[in-house]
């Protein structure tokens, strides 16, 4: 038997899948600019100097970073990538939690609180979404009837 709560949460993550999805995957795909522009993105975005030194790292850092927000929106439509590219950008997200975490007394952090929010609310919607909807993808009429 179903409880009234359960129904409201997985109707709530049917309705919201799509749209917090393409929103925060934009917001992870706009990363990208440190693959494009890494002399501006570095000084602008993250606080911090930018190193030609580490030019290749920060731009490979950068597009790796920006396909996973192209491939969040994807999966935000194509319910067959949801659960895999979900799975993979929560543990992506939360170990830059942790690391923004376990650094936050650096002065280096400073341009990552930002990202450290947008990433928190991705962990903390997807394990809602895994706990309400299981490892499938709910209807998006929110009809369907939540697992047991």
């Amino acid at each position: 038997m179903e409880s009234k709560e359960s129904r409201a949460l997985y109707q709530f993550f049917s309705r919201t899948v799509r749209p917090f999805f393409l929103l925060t995957g934009a917001g992870t795909a706009l990363v990208g600019l440190y693959a494009f522009l890494p002399s501006w993105a570095m000084p602008n975005v993250a606080k911090l100097p930018y190193l030609q030194d580490y030019t290749i790292i920060v731009q490979h850092w950068g597009i790796m970073v920006g396909i996973m927000g192209i491939c969040m929106m994807l999966a935000a439509i194509v319910p067959e990538w949801r659960v895999p590219i979900l799975l993979y950008s929560a543990f992506e997200k939360a170990f830059m939690v942790w690391l923004v975490l376990s650094n936050a007394r650096q002065p280096f952090v400073n341009g990552f609180w930002v990202p450290f929010a947008l990433d928190s609310t991705v962990v903390i919607y997807t394990i809602g979404y895994f706990l309400t909807c299981g490892f499938r993808s709910p209807e998006p009429n929110g009809l369907e009837t939540p697992p047991q």
